[in-house]
């Protein structure tokens, strides 16, 4: 049997009365005050469309049960306890910021296809590399900022973000075959005036979008 994890969560939910992908049995381990739901299966599912799509219903069912919750990706698996406990011993000081961070919020994600397929970037795991044997702490911050701010710079966005800007606690961007997604962590609660403030502002300024949520904060998981 192995461990498959769907998700980290705070706190561990008291009852969780769910099955897994694959129909097993779903209970939670807790390490360091960091509870994984998981399910033992005899083998690793297979990547398909309908285990994905399975996969991905679970997390939204965990996400309903929890305030806080990092999901994990399509195949998260370990052998046994122990090499899960030893995982989030290791990084267990990380996941608990990231808990805090999307405690009682959700993801939002819009889409934009107006943009020619030029480079692909995710803003929070993009690797920068010093220019000019730059190596100096002020250089660095001054290249990590310009990076950033050309990642986010998407034409005709800006009315949509200023209109927006009260719920947003965070923001990754990414851009891949021509389309650019845009993942806002915002309070739950904040949903209905988040659609309301982006379909008002995308009118005004004629832009063409499709906004998807409220979802698990699948983009502020961090590939735990």
């Amino acid at each position: 049997m192995i461990i498959c994890v769907y998700a980290l969560v705070s706190p561990a939910p008291a009852r969780l009365h769910l099955v897994g992908a694959a129909g097993e049995k779903l209970h939670v381990i807790t390490v360091n005050r960091i509870a994984a739901v998981v399910g033992e299966v005899r083998r690793a599912p297979a990547p398909s469309v309908r285990n994905l799509r399975r996969h991905a219903a679970v997390v939204e069912a965990i996400a309903a049960r929890t305030p806080a919750i990092l999901p994990a990706r399509f195949g998260t698996a370990f052998v046994d306890r122990d090499e899960l406990a030893l995982t989030l011993r290791s990084r267990s000081g990380t996941l608990r910021r990231r808990l805090r961070a999307v405690r009682g919020r959700c993801q939002m994600t819009i889409r934009l296809t107006s943009e020619p397929a030029s480079r692909s970037t995710v803003m929070g795991r993009t690797r920068l590399r010093l220019a000019n044997g730059a190596t100096r702490g002020t250089q660095y911050l001054q290249q990590r900022a310009a990076l950033a701010a050309s990642a986010r710079a998407i034409p005709g966005f800006e009315p949509v973000r200023a209109a927006i800007r009260r719920f947003v606690k965070d923001e990754r961007v990414e851009r891949r075959a021509g389309v650019v997604t845009v993942n806002h962590l915002i309070p739950r609660a904040a949903v209905p005036r988040y659609l309301a403030a982006v379909e008002r502002a995308a009118t005004e300024g004629r832009l063409r979008l499709i906004v998807t949520g409220p979802l698990a904060p699948y983009a502020f998981a961090d590939n735990w």
